[in-house]
């Protein structure tokens, strides 16, 4: 009797324990409209916390884990091989470096939730890989249910990155399987951050300026009399070659750089890991921006809305440290 007993308190813990997670599913198919075409998906889980969230759901708030059905690596794997039958030579390779969920309830009638994303996609061509694409920030979501609106609207976000991974161009130099592991390996080997000064001058992408290649010349800044910049204006063999401002994506004065913003150039501050604009979000982009995704993929305001609810969090409004991505050029945003 007692063994009996035994038996069915386990299956009873079993299916509690079952009854108590909440399945991530990964719907639809992949877009791809890019030019990159690949074999297979490879990915690495290189994530400490193995644990995505757990998170209260429905009115009763029941306290469920948060998990993919199989894995992370297997359900990420089996919805990329049913959405892309073109096959490629190459392999395509995703490393996963942070995914996690937290809910905070305000008492109001909508909670924040925020979504931890840490993603890299590479290339993989025998034993080398190549760099495509990137995003490391924060996702911040304001709804009644908002776990549940995390959980459903993941696969949204794992397919808007993927459709940056498949337009993205491989960089052109090889990286061995160490710098895969640890983005921050090889982004500190540019010279923007090894070098101890910024070299004068324009950089017309984000590529230049983080391996300081300014454009070849003597070029002048020219302002208008209010001090905004106008142009840059190099003279060479009595031929004039102007730049207007808005082809200029930093420009670098006495050691000093400035980046080109929506709301004009504003000055970009270094620290340890990286280059930072203090400033607020709303200043980054046209007011058609939703500002929530637009931070993270660069994407206009009707993408989003099936993601994520309108209000906006307040730290939208507040000045902050707003990193530029150097193997991007996108900025991350990073809620204080």
């Amino acid at each position: 009797m007692k063994n009996f007993l035994s038996v069915i308190a386990f299956f009873i813990t079993v299916f509690s324990f079952a009854q108590d997670k909440e399945f991530i599913k990964l719907k639809g198919n992949i877009p791809n409209n890019g030019e990159g075409d690949y074999n297979t998906l490879q990915v690495i889980d290189n994530r400490k916390d193995k644990t995505i969230g757990i998170l209260p759901f429905g009115e009763d708030k029941l306290m469920k884990e948060v998990s993919f059905q199989n894995g992370i690596t297997e359900d990420l794997t089996d919805w990329y091989r049913k959405s892309n039958l073109k096959g490629g030579k190459q392999d395509l390779v995703f490393v996963i470096n942070d995914l996690r969920f937290s809910v905070k309830e305000t008492g109001e009638k909508k909670n924040i939730g925020t979504m931890n994303f840490s993603l890299q996609s590479f290339v993989k061509d025998g034993d080398t890989y190549r760099f495509l694409y990137k995003k490391d920030t924060i996702f911040r979501f304001s709804h009644k249910d908002v776990s549940d609106v995390m959980v459903k609207n993941l696969h949204h976000i794992l397919s808007l990155y993927f459709e940056k991974t498949f337009k993205a161009k491989p960089l052109k130099y090889d990286l061995n399987p160490t710098d895969v592991s640890d983005y921050q390996n090889y982004v500190n080997h540019f010279l923007a951050f090894t070098n101890e000064q910024l070299k004068d001058g324009i950089y017309l992408d984000y590529n230049s300026f983080f391996k300081q290649l300014p454009e070849e010349g003597n070029y002048i800044l020219e302002r208008f009399e209010g001090g905004t910049l106008d142009r840059a204006v190099k003279t060479e063999n009595g031929k004039k070659k102007k730049i207007p401002s808005h082809k200029i994506f930093i420009y670098v004065e006495n050691g000093e750089a400035y980046k080109n913003t929506f709301s004009g150039f504003q000055k970009l501050h270094k620290k340890e890991n990286g280059f930072y604009l203090r400033t607020k979000p709303e200043t980054l982009f046209p007011p058609q921006y939703n500002l929530k995704l637009g931070m993270m993929f660069g994407l206009v305001g009707g993408i989003a809305d099936a993601l994520m609810e309108k209000p906006k969090p307040q730290s939208i409004y507040l000045e902050q440290e707003i990193c530029i991505d150097p193997m991007t050029g996108e900025y991350d945003l990073q809620y204080e």
